[in-house]
Formats: C-alpha cells, structure tokens, sequence
C-alpha cells in the first residue's frame, strides 16, 4: 500500500523481538493503516476485502490504541533489554544489573505513565479521525462462594483500562523477578570478584564469601581459595591500574602476571563465572546455523563432518582469519602418497 512506508509486521509466540517489531510498526503508522482501510472498504473492486476492511475498523477506537501505545511503551524497554542479553561479551553480573533496571523502569511506568498513555491514544485518535470516548461501561463479574448473595461490581471504561494496565505491569514485574531469581543469586555469590569489591571490602568478609563459594561449586573449586584471596585482595592493586575492570579484565591480568599458579581456585572461580550462560540465544543460534548448514543436499554426511561444517559456520569470523594455504600443505602431506627418499 502507498499509504505505509514500513511493512506490517507478524509475531512470534517465542520471540520478543518479533511482538516489538509488531506492535511499532503498527504504532508508528497507524493513520496510514487507517486511510489504507478506508480506502478498501470504499472501493468495491477489493470484493470481499471491502467487508473485512469495514469489519477492522470497528475495532479501532480509543480503546484500542489505548493498548496500542502501551504495549509499544512496554516492549520497547524489554525490546532493547533483550538485544544487550544476547550480546556474546555480557557476563551474568552485567544481565543482573540490566534486568533490575528494567524493573525499575517498569515499575515507574505503572506508579506514573498511565495518564501519559491516555493522553497519547486520546491524541492519536484525534489525529486519525476516530471518536476520542469509551464506548460501553465494563462489568466485573465475581465468583460467588457458598453463602454469599450475587453480585456484581459496575465499573466505567476509564477504570477498566486503568485496571488493565496495573494487572499487566505488575503482572510484568512479578514474572521477571521470579525468572531471573537464580541469575541474580549467581550475580550475588560471585560479586566479592569484582575489582571493586576486592579493594574495598575487608579479608575476613572476602574469606567468607570464599568460603562459601567453595562449598557450593565443591566439585571445581576447594577451600584452599580463602588463602588464595586474601593474598590476591592485595595484589590486584598492582596488577590492575584500573579498579573498575571486569571480570574478564582481571583474569587476563592473572593469566599476564602468571598467578593461575598461585592462584588455581581464583582462577577456575572466573573462569566458571564468564562461561556461564544469560540467555540461551547463543544455543538456538546454533541450531539455525545447523539447518542452514545441512541441506537436503548435504543430507548423506557423516555427523563428524556435520559438526566440524557447523563449527566452522558458527565460528565464522575465526574461519576467515584462517590461512587455507597453510591448511591444504598440512592436509597434501597427510594424504601424499609420494615415497620421500
């Protein structure tokens, strides 16, 4: 249609990306889609489109984009919340700190943004021609219990989109504390790590929390690391300039100054803390890459070529640092078949 500029888009039951996408394509342009509908529905050459037209409009009043420019509000900050978790370099210290932003961002929409979002759907509606007013009161219909008289509680239109939007924002809130729990616990057993942490905080709480890292992860790391730290609390100043450094800064720094020696159990406690994963994107990554990867063509490989094609696809950018001259002389030599006298 001449009248969008941005195609409409689908979403997806599993991606948040995809009901983002959705929803702003459909917010940005949502008086071209009105126009684009008005026109079908006035032209009798679109046939049975000209019903459905008519039928779609009636469904878009103050209501409507009402939900419209909430549901933009709310997935625009998961939306881009979602893109950093993805990010190959994020470690779960990081996830924990972005997550319990978005929490108190979603939690400032619900006490103050709902008579922002009225203002805009009511604007909105003004702007593309549709009727500015709630059509019908709502009725809660309650469960009656044994004993009690019916009963039923009338409620106006306003309250009911109040009502609406605190349901789903503290529905929203509760379900990301209750998923991402268990990251923030690892966030926490880890913390005493940090650069920070381990200039600031005093031996015997450091040995502490050692301790009882130790005991958790019993099968990779021994109690020998409440000795490790408190010689590494005062080393870090010399090795590390910079006190706000990563994880991943502080073990290339033992790795450079030769202390996974002295210092075995830190090291393997940072090494587990950077491999454990935030999302698992990285993992249905690699099933995309293999569909891709094993075609109806390539149907009768072996599944060791299979996983070392999906390796090389996966790891792409270190695929094509590769010198394949090097690679063919090393694999002629293998297979010649020329006696060397």
């Amino acid at each position: 249609m001449r009248c969008l500029k941005i195609t409409l888009k689908t979403h997806s039951d599993t991606r948040w990306a995809s009901k983002y996408n959705a929803v702003h394509s459909l917010y940005c342009q949502f008086g071209g889609v009105i126009k684009a509908l008005r026109d079908i529905s006035t032209n009798p050459i679109f046939g049975d489109g000209v019903a459905n037209a008519e039928s779609i409009l009636k469904q878009f009043d103050l209501e409507f984009a009402y939900f419209l420019v909430m549901w933009d509000k709310i997935l625009n900050q998961i939306y881009r919340v979602n893109k950093l978790l993805q990010s190959s370099n994020i470690s779960i210290d990081q996830a924990s700190k972005m997550i319990n932003c978005l929490n108190v961002s979603l939690q400032e929409m619900r006490d103050s943004g709902n008579e922002q979002i009225k203002t805009e759907a009511i604007s909105i509606c003004d702007k593309v021609g549709i009727k500015s007013e709630l059509k019908i009161k709502r009725t809660i219909k309650r469960k009656v219990m044994s004993g009690e008289n019916s009963s039923r509680e009338d409620i106006s239109a306003d309250q009911f989109l109040t009502l609406e939007y605190y349901k789903v924002l503290d529905n929203m809130v509760a379900q990301m504390k209750w998923r991402f729990e268990q990251l923030s616990n690892i966030a926490d057993d880890f913390q005493f790590l940090s650069a920070h942490s381990l200039s600031v905080t005093p031996v015997e709480k450091l040995k502490k929390y050692a301790a009882d890292l130790a005991i958790k992860y019993n099968e990779d790391i021994d109690q020998e690391i409440i000795n490790e730290i408190e010689f590494f609390k005062y080393q870090v100043k010399a090795i590390l300039p910079d006190l706000n450094a990563t994880a991943l800064n502080i073990l290339n720094a033992i790795k450079k100054y030769e202390l996974d020696s002295t210092c075995p159990n830190l090291m393997t406690a940072y090494r587990l803390f950077l491999t454990m994963p935030v999302t698992v994107a990285s993992g249905e990554r690699s099933f995309s890459k293999l569909k891709l990867t094993k075609t109806y063509l390539r149907s009768t490989m072996s599944q060791n070529r299979l996983t070392n094609s999906a390796i090389l696809s996966i790891e792409h950018e270190i695929t094509k640092s590769i010198d394949f001259e090097d690679v063919i002389e090393d694999f002629a030599s293998i297979k010649s078949r020329k006696i060397k006298f």
